[in-house]
């Protein structure tokens, strides 16, 4: 097969387009690569700025309750997965306050068995 000089200047026109297609590309994954770690950057910064609002939180939180006497101590329940808060006095350690209660722990545990009791039937 002979190449004529059409067919060689065809090539090189396309291989021009496709060099030009391929600088765009690279072009847009670059914008696409910097608007991602700009965006990145944003939200490292929101983080930054709700830790340390709760930081602020926290620490009002703490004055207020060593004022009273009493601390704040946040557990989380093995079996339910959810967080129990409970208001201690910090002189004797009796819990003056537990949300949610331990009824309604106990509730709940109970309603997650008979879920799990009725739903255990194979098809």
């Amino acid at each position: 097969m002979k190449l004529e000089p059409a067919d060689i200047s065809k090539d090189v026109k396309n291989f021009q387009i496709f060099q030009v297609q391929q600088g765009a590309i690279e072009g847009m994954k670059k914008q696409v690569e910097r608007e991602v770690q700009r965006a990145r950057e944003e939200v490292r910064e929101d983080i930054r700025a709700n830790t340390e609002e709760l930081q602020k939180l926290i620490e009002e939180i703490k004055k207020k309750f060593d004022m009273l006497s009493k601390y704040l101590r946040i557990d989380i329940d093995i079996e339910l997965e959810i967080p129990v808060a409970k208001i201690i006095e910090k002189e004797t350690n009796r819990v003056i306050r537990q949300i949610p209660p331990d009824y309604l722990l106990d509730l709940i545990k109970k309603i997650d068995q008979m879920l799990g009791v009725l739903l255990q039937k194979e098809v």
